[in-house]
């Protein structure tokens, strides 16, 4: 129970930390969330703590976790923070029509590595004033918490006020290098992405068998390349790699790729410009054919 003579005390910032934190489940993770250092999260949280007499996270082995006494702290901070929020992005869209400032992006290695990256000389060209971040997750990042402003998601979103626009389907086709010494070795992502399509789809092979495994895109790939394993790729990354060759046939998987931002931000110019470029600049390369 909070300690009610003590709440004069609570500090809302602390609070963002605190919120930070049981979304993150980590320092390090809320740090960067919050652009400053973990050193910084855990004092907060610990004047919070203080401030309201009572503890709030255990840590565990995988990182923090909110205790029984956290529940209500944590959903009073949550009605603190959606007005602010909202607030927020009102006054972001109503400020002037220059495209220029920071605009943060979410999506995938692969998503980001070769259809977001090489797209920005172009942007930069066009408005110079403009500072694009790149944050490479699979989990979805919150754009109403204004943890990004635009996503690139595998599945359109069934919740929030978002704006989402489909950018296309995406084949996936078996990738090996011709001269790989092992028909059956093949690459997959670990068990942190179980959920994913093109994870289940391997996980059904009989005649496949996983011998590397990564959380990233990126290792798998250059395996498959220098000939170790074959790799499960969309067929717009795959058709970049002349070391490669796809098996023939029908794709065996196919997902949906969405651009997403939050309906209030699309009044917001820098948004909606990077939006709109994103969308003419990426749906070509998910048609294009080898």
């Amino acid at each position: 129970m909070i300690v009610q003579n003590r709440t004069d005390e609570i500090d809302w910032n602390d609070l963002r930390y605190a919120l930070a934190l049981a979304r993150q489940g980590s320092l390090s993770a809320a740090a960067r969330l919050l652009k400053v250092n973990h050193a910084t999260v855990a004092r907060r949280i610990a004047a919070l703590e203080a401030g309201l007499g009572i503890v709030l996270f255990e840590r565990r082995a995988r990182g923090y976790r909110p205790t029984a006494q956290a529940i209500p702290v944590l959903q009073a901070a949550e009605q603190v923070e959606a007005p602010l929020l909202r607030l927020g992005r009102l006054a972001d869209a109503g400020r002037g029509q220059r495209i220029e400032g920071n605009v943060r992006i979410t999506c995938t290695e692969g998503i980001a590595s070769h259809c977001i990256a090489p797209q920005l000389v172009l942007l930069r060209q066009r408005w110079p004033g403009l500072r694009i971040e790149i944050v490479v997750e699979h989990r979805s990042l919150s754009l109403a918490r204004r943890e990004a402003d635009i996503a690139i998601r595998w599945a359109r979103p069934q919740s929030g006020e978002l704006f989402a626009s489909r950018l296309g389907d995406v084949p996936y086709r078996l990738y090996r290098n011709p001269y790989a010494a092992e028909p059956t070795a093949v690459a997959a992502f670990d068990e942190s992405l179980a959920d994913l399509p093109e994870t289940q789809w391997l996980a059904k092979q009989k005649t496949l068998q996983p011998v590397i495994r990564s959380n990233s895109m990126l290792p798998l790939l250059a395996a498959a390349r220098a000939g170790a394993c074959a790799v499960l790729l969309p067929e717009f990354i795959g058709q970049q790699f002349t070391d490669l060759a796809a098996e023939p046939g029908r794709p065996p998987v196919s997902r949906e790729l969405w651009l997403v931002l939050h309906r209030d931000l699309r009044k917001t110019p820098r948004v909606r410009a990077v939006a709109d470029f994103l969308g003419t600049a990426i749906r070509p390369l998910l048609h294009k054919t080898a």
